[in-house]
């Protein structure tokens, strides 16, 4: 498994003020068992409510999270999104143009 020591929620504004520490971490968003976002923050409660904010129909959604140390966070955020976003089916970003849409002169 992926996560070493983490705690999954429902992503609700009370579950993560009651249940999320104010602390640095890795972060991930699920929906139907699926990850959307794998991401880290200085502050996972901060940032996670921020996203609650910008966001409808949260209700949906699950956060997994896992405290971890501000040197080991990109590295642990990066191994995790290769792990959870690569072989999960998730839709993964391509760099084809948007047919009729041309970014480059020519």
């Amino acid at each position: 498994m992926a996560w070493t020591s983490s705690r999954t929620v429902p992503f609700s504004r009370i579950n993560v003020v009651s249940s999320i520490p104010s602390e640095g971490g890795v972060f991930g968003i699920l929906s139907a068992g699926q990850y959307l976002l794998v991401s880290e923050s200085w502050n996972l409660k901060a940032r996670l409510l921020d996203l609650i904010n910008s966001l409808e129909g949260s209700e949906e959604l699950t956060v997994a999270f896992e405290v971890c140390a501000e040197d080991d966070r990109l590295a642990r955020t990066e191994f995790l999104r290769r792990e959870l976003l690569s072989g999960s089916g998730n839709p993964q970003p391509t760099h084809k143009p948007l047919p009729g849409i041309s970014l480059t002169d020519r």
